[in-house]
């Protein structure tokens, strides 16, 4: 009996000494593996698990820049970060912008919802989410657009509470709350880049009303460089006519608030409208002056089928999105606007264009829309952003904090149009008379303010 006890505790031993064997090889292996990818070893994680969750959060990362260099037909990943490489540059970002940051990334399998979260803590937490397989996943996004679309009807929010399950509840007590952040970068897989993160709800909150929010195609991908936006010069453009498309009135609207609040600042501003706002013009305008902001005001389009199907409008051509990184750039500006979007959902090619924009372009950060927001919407929350994102840079100093600020003014329903005049908290604007916004235009239903997003870097 003694013996066969003693064999027992051999055999035990045995084992742990053969799984410790096991673990140390294979992390001994991944120290190689980084290696071959330039990265230290001193910067992969010690301990053994974290470094094999390490290890294959950079092969994720890996299959999203093949899946945009694809699409984009050029070579995008220049570095490779281990997680405590990405966890310090979060902690960098933070310590100058004042922020509390994670990365969530969202990669919809087909059984599966696989979520991997990660903060300047530096600790990997990876979730599977079996009740969210592709097919329900994507249901629930469509479902929810059509919900949104319907300005008209109040929302039941049933999706956006499916959606606020699946992707944030699992980390929000653990992690999101005891952590205090306040800045998540979403990085979301093919068949929901598009999902309008702002408007998903807790039961109590829009997600919009207590985190600042972008959407980046990898965190590998973005520049985490942090540009304060003071006294930036502008570059503003669009057109309000087309020969041969729908007009969108309020862009003249729009463009003179733009010049009015940056001209409060002593920035510069160079504008181009209607019929002067053609791409030579604006490849002159780039020639020899570096603008931190582009502004544009106009169609843009994100279709399905080649990147040549997605473009930018300009009064009399189109600026196609394998053209965008042959623009003139003196120095690629830190922002781009886009203000009048448009994207074909559950359209991989449109998602990974839009999602990609600030890619082609080479923007350190792009603001955008997720689908067509009525002209009057758009010229209420581009007004209000660059009021939060110029002139209250001390309260708003990231992109995405000056979009969220602006994006709850509207949801509490203190940006909205009454009787022709556009009603803010920092003073109001009469709109031409053919404007007819008579009575009050309420603009705080999400399908106002949940479509503009920050794309790649949000600092």
């Amino acid at each position: 009996m003694m013996k066969s006890l003693n064999l027992i505790r051999f055999n035990k031993s045995i084992k742990k000494i053969l799984v410790f064997l096991g673990i140390t090889i294979l992390s001994l292996f991944i120290v190689i593996n980084y290696s071959s990818y330039g990265v230290n070893a001193r910067q992969i994680p010690d301990n053994p698990q974290e470094a094999i969750l390490s290890a294959n959060m950079l092969k994720m990362e890996q299959k999203l820049d093949k899946e945009y260099s694809s699409f984009l037909n050029k070579e995008m990943l220049d570095k490779e970060e281990s997680s405590i490489e990405m966890s310090a540059i979060l902690a960098d970002m933070d310590q100058k912008t004042g922020t509390n940051s994670a990365i969530l990334w969202v990669m919809p399998e087909a059984e599966y919802l696989h979520l991997v979260y990660l903060s300047k803590q530096g600790k990997i937490i990876v979730r599977d989410i079996y009740d969210a397989p592709f097919n329900k996943l994507t249901q629930v996004v469509n479902d929810f657009y059509r919900e949104i679309e319907n300005v008209n009807n109040p929302m039941d929010l049933t999706q956006s509470k499916q959606l606020y399950k699946w992707i944030v509840e699992p980390y929000q007590k653990d992690f999101l709350d005891a952590e205090n952040i306040n800045n998540i970068l979403f990085c979301i897989g093919n068949g929901v880049r598009l999902v309008p993160l702002s408007a998903l709800y807790d039961g109590e909150n829009f997600l919009v009303e207590k985190y600042n929010i972008s959407r980046i195609p990898a965190f590998n991908l973005i520049n985490a460089e942090y540009k304060p936006v003071k006294n930036p010069s502008i570059l503003a453009m669009g057109a309000s006519d087309f020969p041969n498309n729908d007009p969108l009135p309020a862009v003249v609207l729009e463009l003179q608030n733009i010049n009015k609040r940056l001209q409060r600042s002593n920035s510069d501003t160079e504008i181009l409208l209607n019929e002067d706002f053609t791409l030579p013009n604006m490849k002159e305008q780039l020639k020899g002056n570096s603008y931190q902001i582009v502004h544009l005001a106009t169609h843009a389009n994100f279709n399905g089928g080649d990147i040549t199907d997605s473009y930018i409008q300009f009064w009399d051509d189109k600026l196609t999105l394998d053209q965008m990184s042959n623009m003139p750039w003196e120095t690629p500006p830190d922002l781009l606007v886009l203000s009048a979007c448009n994207t074909a959902l559950g359209d991989r090619s449109a998602q990974l264009g839009f999602t990609g924009i600030a890619l082609q372009t080479g923007v350190n950060s792009a603001i955008g829309t997720l689908w067509s927001v009525s002209d009057l919407g758009t010229f209420a929350l581009i007004t209000e952003f660059y009021e939060q994102l110029i002139n209250r840079s001390d309260q708003n100093p990231t992109k995405a904090g000056a979009l969220r600020q602006a994006q709850n003014l509207l949801l509490q329903g203190k940006v909205y149009f009454q009787d022709n005049v556009l009603i803010t908290p920092h003073g109001n604007i009469d709109l031409p008379k053919n404007f007819e916004a008579t009575g009050k235009v309420d603009l705080s239903h999400p399908f106002y303010w949940a479509g503009f997003t920050v794309i790649s870097s949000p600092w």
